[in-house]
This record gives structure tokens, sequence and C-alpha cells, in this order.
């Protein structure tokens, strides 16, 4: 999804977290801020995978259009949404914990969704991507191999 997209999205999401924690305005903030700055996992893809920073527009290209051929995304992932979810119902999670969870959750059901053109299914899923060498030529439904070779030739 876009980060336009992403944006839009933090209003109901921090409402969703205030709901879920009882009113607790810790929960919205935290609901609203990581349903959009997990997004920042990509920052370090985008480095790793081009040797340095292109600049914004290469950088919103490159990751909007399926263009990393390595992606590790350690934000992306529902096992954190588990373990979170894991750690709200034995009662450890603060009521910004719960926020987070929900942020994150909603982040990512909105990316699995609204990126199912661009990467397969299990994507979402940490160990997917690990079992598969975080290579973008598998993760991809369209792989990017032939803009690595271009690019190390």
């Amino acid at each position: 999804m876009k980060l336009s997209q992403h944006c839009l999205s933090t209003i109901p999401l921090a409402v969703a977290g205030y709901a879920a924690a009882g009113g607790s305005f810790a929960a919205a903030v935290a609901a609203g801020l990581s349903s959009v700055l997990m997004d920042l996992d990509h920052v370090g893809d985008y480095v790793l995978c081009n040797r340095g920073w292109g600049g914004m527009k290469h950088f919103f290209a490159s990751c909007e259009e399926g263009r990393l051929d390595r992606l590790y995304l350690v934000l992306h992932s529902f096992e954190w949404v588990i373990f979170l979810w894991i750690l709200i119902g034995t009662g450890i999670a603060a009521p910004w914990g719960v926020g987070l969870a929900v942020g994150m959750a909603g982040h990512l059901l909105l990316d699995w969704v609204g990126n199912r053109h661009l990467v397969q299914p299990s994507f979402y899923w940490l160990w997917f991507r690990a079992q598969n060498r975080f290579d973008g030529n598998v993760l991809y439904r369209v792989p990017p191999g032939t803009l690595a070779a271009e690019r190390n030739k």
C-alpha cells in the first residue's frame, strides 16, 4: 500500500486502539503511530539492496513497484502481531501495547489485501520470507531478477 493510504488508516486504527484498550489515549497514539512507522523497515531493505540512498522518488518507486531483490522487512510479520496478542491475553501488555498490536495488525491486513497483486500470499509471514532466503525473485509475483542483473553489470 502507498504511504498516503497508510496515513489515512491512522484515524480509524487509533480509534480502534482506544476502544480495544478501554479508552486509553496512549493506546490510540500507539495504534496510529505504529500503523505508519512500521514502514520504516522498507528504508533498511532499500538501502541494502541499492547499496545506498537514491532519493525519495527512487525509494518509493522501488518499494511500490517491487524492484527490491531482497525483502527482509522485519516489522512486517504476522508473528509479531501474534506475539503481542499473546502478551495482551496474558495481561502483561500495557494499554499502549494494545494500541501497538492494533496498529500493526491493521497495517499488515491492509498490506496483505492491498499488495496481493505484488507479493506471494504468505509474504507477511517472516518464516515464509526466511524459508525463501528473503529472495525478491521468489517473494514477488513478478520477480525483479532482471533489474538486479542489470544493476550488477
